[in-house]
């Protein structure tokens, strides 16, 4: 199962941790993991684009695949990228609960 974990304070995001694998399908037709892995990357390269010097991101690969974004300064545009990217996932477990669990803390 795919973990995502948001910590907010005073309603704004801070850190979003996304971890696991959704072993939906057999390795490569894993049409779950290829939607969070295409929208996780895409807020990944959009942070690193946009607010590089605001968050710390970090990504580790297999085995225990895990991205967390660590919220360093707030801004405007920042929270808007966050919210996209917890939307989006949001978006996918809607239909998809059995492989992926968003818990807001």
């Amino acid at each position: 199962m795919i973990k995502v974990e948001v910590v907010r304070k005073n309603q704004l995001i801070q850190e979003i941790t996304i971890s696991g694998h959704a072993d939906s399908g057999p390795k490569g037709y894993d049409l779950v993991c290829a939607a969070v892995s295409s929208i996780a990357t895409g807020a990944l390269n959009a942070l690193d684009q946009i607010a590089s010097k605001d968050v710390q991101l970090e990504l580790t690969e297999s085995p225990d695949a895990m991205i967390k974004i660590k919220v360093l300064q707030n801004k405007d545009d920042l929270q808007l990228l966050l919210n996209m990217l917890l939307i989006q996932l949001k978006t996918v477990q809607e239909s998809q609960q059995k492989y992926i669990h968003i818990k807001e803390v």
